[in-house]
């Protein structure tokens, strides 16, 4: 019983740590008053630092925009048509830095050039980076304005901004 008992909080322990070091895209935009929440499961991103000083160079990333998931499928679907992602014509969101200015000990801007349905908007982005479990902790919370890349028509019942929230783990 005692073994079966400390396996359990052992295994629980371990998902616990593996959740806690998992990348995440996600985001929040207001839809007829309610706050609605998604993220995407497929994308990639990479990150190269100087290997003397585990400082940030430069920053990539790659959305598989078919992978975005709001908890409803049938609005995930309704996401994917024309006036919204467009997916048939535009199957990828990108990211590409242009420039890395270190701020602060662990706090980057980031100019970088992003794509969404074919549309290129130059950004500005805080992006944290920590040390953590030999892996490099890279975060970033910034708001895009949908229409700058007319996503969602002019909808007078959805808000114009979306929060983004970025979390990345790559090793050292």
């Amino acid at each position: 019983m005692r073994t079966g008992l400390l396996s359990f909080f052992i295994l629980c322990f371990s998902i616990s740590a593996f959740a806690q070091n998992a990348s995440s895209i996600d985001f929040k935009i207001r839809n007829f008053g309610i706050n609605v929440d998604g993220h995407f499961n497929t994308f990639s991103v990479t990150a190269e630092f100087d290997e003397a000083n585990s400082e940030l160079e430069s920053l990539s990333g790659t959305i598989k925009v078919s992978s975005i998931k709001t908890g409803i499928d049938k609005r995930d679907e309704h996401l994917k048509e024309e006036e919204y992602f467009h997916v048939n014509n535009h199957k990828q969101i990108t990211l590409k830095s242009e420039s890395v200015s270190k701020v602060s000990e662990n706090q980057y801007k980031v100019k970088a050039n992003l794509t969404i349905k074919g549309i290129t908007k130059e950004i500005n982005i805080k992006v944290n980076v920590a040390e953590v479990d030999n892996s490099y902790k890279i975060s970033s919370n910034f708001e895009l304005d949908r229409r700058d890349f007319k996503v969602g028509g002019s909808s007078f019942v959805m808000s114009d901004t979306v929060k983004i929230s970025v979390v990345h783990f790559q090793e050292f």
